[in-house]
């Protein structure tokens, strides 16, 4: 996983409260939650490909940046000459404002191999 850690500023808002931002594929994203999410990610498409967690690469295609700090949305796996790409799914809680993560839908395409 290339990621590589940044120093807050004023610029980065609510996600340098905890004083950690990450920086992936033009993004700049909040660390705890990106690594959670990229951590669940790697299991299932790990699962997906029929391929090692250490070997997949990821490439975040578009994030949610609505109020609070960037997660990943959309991300691009590839590993053992196989790719797939991955949606997060949200539902609406039941416990009050904001949404509870459903987990990571692979796109209708599937998984797709080299030629």
């Amino acid at each position: 996983m290339r990621i590589a850690t940044i120093s807050c500023s004023i610029f980065l808002g609510v996600g340098c409260a905890a004083g950690q931002a990450v920086e992936m594929d033009g993004f700049t994203l909040e660390k705890a939650k990106t690594e959670e999410l990229l951590g669940k990610l790697e299991r299932r498409a790990a699962y997906d490909l029929g391929c090692p967690g250490p070997e997949l690469k990821y490439t975040i295609l578009a994030v949610h940046d609505d109020a609070g700090p960037d997660m990943p949305k959309q991300v691009g796996v590839n590993g053992c000459e196989r790719w797939a790409t991955y949606t997060m799914e949200f539902i609406p809680s039941r416990y009050g404002p904001g949404n509870d993560e459903t987990g990571w839908r692979m796109d209708v395409t599937g998984v797709q191999t080299a030629r």
